[in-house]
């Protein structure tokens, strides 16, 4: 393929999805530091305020069951941290919502649909859209043009005499308008393996869960805030000295992920919780889950490398927003300049 088609191909794949790579460029920039981010966005309604006696996770669920009639609590993230909430996903007939439950107190801070949650919003926009499946198939989609765009823009650059380096600069004297295509062409290329690496995990991610498929989450009955204690007790009891990350809840049993950072920033123990019967929990090691996102989900997010690389994909998320705005700007620079002339001749 010649550069003329690398070129077309490039642009008109840019112009495409411009929008959506805006959307996953400026939520995942969000999504770098979930919590602090959460916390940030609303302090009222997402950080502990430390005034009262530290509440169970039963009675995390009831209350949030409580604030949220005819809905049920399927999920309970933990805090991570002194100031942070238990945050409750509850689903009811044909509708989600969540509550924000403050673990000194017990006090809801925050209740609703996912729009009362901003971070929630950008997590659940850049995994699927709020669009299910479709929606993981769009952002499929779109990882893939990210690919492309990287690919086609490096090769397409790529000069056939060094020094590279040099060709790569910014002349600040030129008209404004050739200023942004080089700055375009420059941050493109600059940080086009970051882009491939983000764009490539994201792919990773996503490929296998739409693969695999998952069925709506089931309403479930009504349990009670000391079965799930008793569960919570049971895990905590299989798997001693191990924070909690989460727990989901089902009618027949309450699953509780148990953080494993000796296996990775994102690993989890397992533990099955029967509630009826009085079977034995159960427990999978991190080490023996067969699925691959705990390894490629901190790759995508920057946790595997701490700080720094949460500060490396920043930069990259930058990047990527800039190229989506810079790119149909210069596309419309063009075409006006195109017209131009027939303007003057008319």
């Amino acid at each position: 393929m010649n550069r003329a088609l690398l070129f077309r191909l490039h642009r008109y794949v840019g112009l495409a999805l411009a929008p959506l790579l805006l959307l996953q460029a400026a939520t995942g920039m969000l999504l770098l530091w979930h919590r602090p981010a959460a916390r940030l966005i609303d302090p009222a309604g997402m950080t502990s305020r430390h005034r009262g006696t530290a509440i169970t996770a039963g009675e995390a669920v009831r209350r949030s069951e409580a604030a949220l009639p005819h809905a049920r609590v399927v999920r309970l993230d933990w805090p991570a941290t002194r100031d942070d909430t238990f945050l409750a996903r509850l689903e009811a007939p044909g509708r989600t919502a969540y509550a924000s439950i403050d673990p000194a107190g017990g006090a809801v801070l925050r209740r609703g649909a996912i729009s009362a949650f901003p971070v929630e919003l950008a997590l659940a926009l850049h995994h699927r859209l709020l669009s299910g499946r479709i929606g993981m198939a769009v952002v499929l989609l779109d990882a893939l043009a990210l690919l492309t765009l990287a690919g086609t823009g490096l090769v397409h650059w790529w000069p056939r005499r060094a020094p590279r380096l040099r060709q790569l600069s910014v002349r600040w004297t030129v008209a404004p308008r050739l200023v942004l295509r080089q700055l375009h062409r420059t941050a493109g290329v600059a940080m086009s393996a970051i882009l491939a690496f983000s764009a490539s995990t994201g792919v990773l991610l996503v490929v296998p869960e739409l693969a695999g498929g998952a069925a709506p989450p089931a309403v479930r009955g009504a349990i009670d805030a000391a079965t799930i204690d008793r569960a919570v007790l049971a895990a905590r009891t299989a798997l001693p000295g191990a924070p909690i990350h989460d727990l989901r809840v089902t009618d027949s049993a309450l699953i509780v992920n148990i953080d494993a950072p000796e296996q990775g920033s994102r690993a989890l123990h397992r533990v099955l919780v029967p509630l009826h019967g009085g079977a034995l929990p159960t427990v999978r090691r991190a080490g023996d889950d067969p699925a691959w996102w705990p390894t490629i989900l901190p790759l995508h997010s920057g946790g595997t490398f701490g700080n720094i690389g949460r500060l490396v994909l920043l930069a990259g998320a930058l990047t990527l927003a800039m190229l989506a705005i810079s790119g149909p700007v210069m596309w419309g620079q063009a075409a006006a300049k195109a017209r131009s002339p027939r303007r003057q001749t008319a």
